[in-house]
Formats: C-alpha cells, structure tokens, sequence
C-alpha cells in the first residue's frame, strides 16, 4: 500500500488550524473596533450632556467635580449644594456600545439615563417609589422593595408608573412630583422619595438638547423643595 504523502504545512488538520488562527485574529480585530467606537461615541455623548448642563448647573451648586467611571458613567459631585439640597450627584448612565451584546442590552430596557440623586437640607415625611417596569434600573429597584413592607398602587391610566408607597399620603405626593417632572418636558423612568438618604432620586430620559438647561435644574430644584413637604 502506498503512503500517503503530505508536504509539511499543507496537512488538512494544518490548515484547519490556519483557518482558525486567521478568524480568531478577525474576531479580535471586530471586538477591538467595536470597543473603540463605542467608547468614542459614548465619550462624545456625555461630553456633550456635560457641556449642556453647565448652562444649568449653577442653579444646584457653583462646584461640580466630573469623573468618567469607565466608558459608560460620567459621575458629577456637588458637594455644597444650594438649597433646598445640602449635596447632589448627578450620573449619566450611557448604554453599552462599546461592548458586542450592547443589542442585547437595550433589549432588556438599558437605555441612555440621567440620574439625580440628592441630600435634603428638610428630611421628606414618606417613603415612595414610581417606577417604570421598562427600564432596567427601576426593575432592579422594585426587587429591593420588601413586599410586607410596601404597598403597591398599579397604574390606572396608560403611561402612568406603578407606585410603591408605606402609607396612603405618599400617592398625593407621588402624583404631584411626577405630574411637575412631566410638566416641565422629564420623562420620568424612577422617582424615589426617602427618609433616609439619598431623600431624592429621579431616573430621567436624557434632556433635548434644544431644551434650556437653566429651566431643567430648576424644575429639579422645585422638586427638591416639593419632596418633603
């Protein structure tokens, strides 16, 4: 019987080898670019959010201190804020795109969020909780909410957030806070009023960027002055 002959490096298992050798470098190089772009476009975003709120900024507090906390999270820190906050942190949650499931993500409701969470100078008289069951975040929110704890009023009208609440005077003030936050152009995802802090927190849609900073942060102000009333 005759051997078979195969020249070195021309093996069928050789290249098979080449094969795989030569996808995994493409893989590589599609994740690399991938994360490169998102990253670039998730730094120009919050750059540019960053750059439309110092038209309103001042109105909670003259010192911001700004950190990227990766691709995803720019952080803000008012440490002495004005009245009727003593601190405020601001975050924009960005979705994911620097990473290959960012489609998955946005599946599961991640989308790109602003989130104010803040210290009251007047500690708020109740608890309460509206919460969008599309967002990720406010779902994450509900799994903490202790069900012998809280009592839970489901939305009677489209569009409005279901409310969780530890006594019956928390659905006035809920209704009032959210309906001031959708008079004033927020789409509200979460809106969390707490005896302990952070007392405020609202999860809100990115603004317009033709919509007037100056007029947000005082919206967010008269919240504020709202929350423990």
């Amino acid at each position: 019987m005759d051997a078979c002959y195969h020249p070195a490096g021309v093996s069928g298992s050789g290249r098979g080898g080449v094969q795989v050798t030569a996808l995994a470098a493409v893989a590589a190089v599609a994740v690399a670019a991938w994360f490169a772009a998102g990253t670039i476009w998730n730094v120009r975003r919050g750059s540019a959010l960053m750059r439309w709120m110092q038209g309103g900024l001042p109105l909670l507090g003259e010192r911001t201190s700004v950190l990227w906390r990766g691709s995803s999270v720019l952080e803000m820190a008012i440490r002495q804020a004005k009245p009727p906050f003593e601190q405020v942190t601001l975050l924009v949650v960005l979705e994911p795109r620097d990473l290959p499931w960012w489609g998955l993500s946005r599946l599961l409701g991640r989308r790109d969020t602003l989130i104010i969470r803040a210290r009251l100078r007047q500690t708020p008289k109740t608890d309460l909780e509206a919460l969008d069951p599309g967002s990720w975040l406010s779902r994450d929110a509900a799994r903490g909410l202790a069900p012998g704890e809280w009592s839970l009023r489901q939305p009677a009208a489209p569009g409005a957030l279901p409310t969780w609440y530890k006594t019956p005077a928390a659905l006035a003030m809920a209704d009032a806070l959210i309906e001031m936050a959708r008079r004033s152009g927020m789409t509200v995802r979460r809106l969390s009023v707490r005896r302990t802090e952070p007392h405020l927190q609202l999860h809100l849609a990115l603004p317009p960027a033709a919509s007037a900073a100056g007029d947000f942060f005082q919206a967010v102000r008269a919240l504020g002055e709202r929350a423990p009333t």
